[in-house]
């Protein structure tokens, strides 16, 4: 699928996603962690990555996985090398955001991260989907 790096794009994209994933029969628990996922990825591209053309998303699902191929052309960013945040002392110390990455690393089995010859960021997740 393809969006434009924008809001309204965003939802379409996830309106999609929610239609494949209806088809699919996959139970709640790994669909949740797939559309959790997907929003992450996307609306960080959206916010922070300064993508210009369309985000594209290959979704491959299996027996056991799924398998979530995000590719943009906004600023080079390795996920895989972000640093989580301390854990706070209290609720009162905790700081909103920031903590995405760190979700996504728990919910996926794989995380792989390349900057294509044709500079564009390419993100691959794979998040299992048998309970």
């Amino acid at each position: 699928m393809r969006f434009p790096p924008t809001l309204v794009g965003f939802e379409e994209g996830a309106s999609a996603l929610r239609r494949l994933l209806d088809a699919s029969g996959m139970a709640i628990g790994p669909r949740n962690k797939v559309e959790v996922a997907f929003e992450e990825v996307a609306m960080n591209i959206i916010r922070y990555g300064r993508a210009e053309s369309d985000i594209e998303v290959r979704i491959d699902i299996g027996d056991a996985q799924v398998v979530l191929t995000f590719e943009d052309d906004g600023v080079p960013f390795d996920p895989r090398e972000h640093v989580a945040p301390a854990v706070p002392a209290s609720l009162d110390e905790a700081a909103v955001g920031g903590r995405g990455i760190m979700l996504l690393r728990k919910i996926s089995t794989r995380m792989d991260y390349l900057r294509t010859s044709h500079g564009r960021n390419r993100l691959t997740l794979a998040i299992e989907t048998r309970c």
